[in-house]
């Protein structure tokens, strides 16, 4: 049986995230996350879907989420903090 206090969802993701800097996007079986950690630094995640809709009669936004990695560097902005997540989701999640 799962630990459900290993998951997440979108929608949780979002609560934490900086409300004008940082973004929770769904991107396929993935949700690519950046945040605005300090100082003009920005951090990089990236979460894949355990669960569909269909599965667990909730919305996208409400079904279970799994942590996959997280950037070790920080990145300037946001838009290189996602770059970081859609090269990664490329070559290591979505190529499967």
């Amino acid at each position: 049986m799962m630990n459900t206090q290993d998951f997440t969802t979108m929608e949780q993701l979002s609560m934490m995230d900086s409300v004008t800097n940082g973004a929770v996007l769904q991107y396929g079986p993935l949700v690519l996350v950046t945040d605005n950690a300090y100082r003009e630094e920005f951090t990089a995640q990236i979460y894949e879907f355990v669960e569909t809709p269909e599965e667990a009669g909730v919305g996208i936004e409400e079904c279970r989420l799994n942590f996959c990695e997280k950037a070790e560097q920080k990145f300037q902005d946001g838009g290189r903090a996602m770059e970081w997540c859609l090269k990664r989701a490329k070559e290591y999640y979505l190529s499967k």
